[in-house]
């Protein structure tokens, strides 16, 4: 048995809880499913989503197709949502959608799944998505990246590019850079 008295000068070595992020705290408050940093995002498509600076965190993130594959099978749904933290600014949100860009039709299906999305985006339920994807706008990003699995035909200046600026998105592009 030690007779040797506690060290009471040092002090105990435990890291802070984690507070949730405002992205998580919206997932949530939509009643959907957070994965901690890209983990949602299906492991072929991750490492294709990056920041800008090697100090932007992904705070969470979000299968919205998973989520709503059972309750609306027959809809273009959406495929990813991330939260984003970029080095001294604002969280927001940015909505990813890896579909194929081989051909000039896929443009309106990539177009259905937008309205899709932001008809969820206007619902009470995902206010606060929302206002995440509108601070991800108010820092001069594009909230909708369409990631193109497959080369990309469509042409910069073209009529589905023109489509696509229409509804404030760029062209597909093979990397997503936020």
């Amino acid at each position: 048995m030690s007779t040797r008295k506690p060290d009471t000068k040092r002090k105990a070595l435990v890291a802070p809880i984690p507070s949730e992020s405002a992205f998580e705290k919206a997932v949530i408050a939509a009643g959907l499913t957070v994965a901690t940093g890209k983990t949602a995002v299906d492991n072929r498509y991750r490492g294709q989503i990056e920041g800008k600076s090697a100090n932007t965190r992904f705070t969470g993130s979000l299968d919205m197709d998973l989520a709503f594959k059972l309750v609306e099978a027959r809809s273009n749904r959406w495929d990813f949502g991330l939260g984003v933290l970029p080095p001294g600014k604002k969280e927001f949100a940015v909505w990813v959608e890896p579909h194929s860009a081989s051909s000039l039709g896929e443009v309106k299906i990539v177009l259905a799944k937008l309205d899709w999305l932001q008809a969820k985006l206007k619902q009470p339920a995902f206010a606060q998505l929302k206002a995440l994807t509108d601070a991800c706008r108010e820092q001069g990003h594009q909230p909708f990246r369409w990631m193109a699995t497959a080369h990309v035909g469509i042409r910069p200046g073209s009529r589905e590019a023109n489509m696509l600026a229409a509804r404030g998105m760029s062209p597909p592009s093979a990397r997503v850079v936020i």
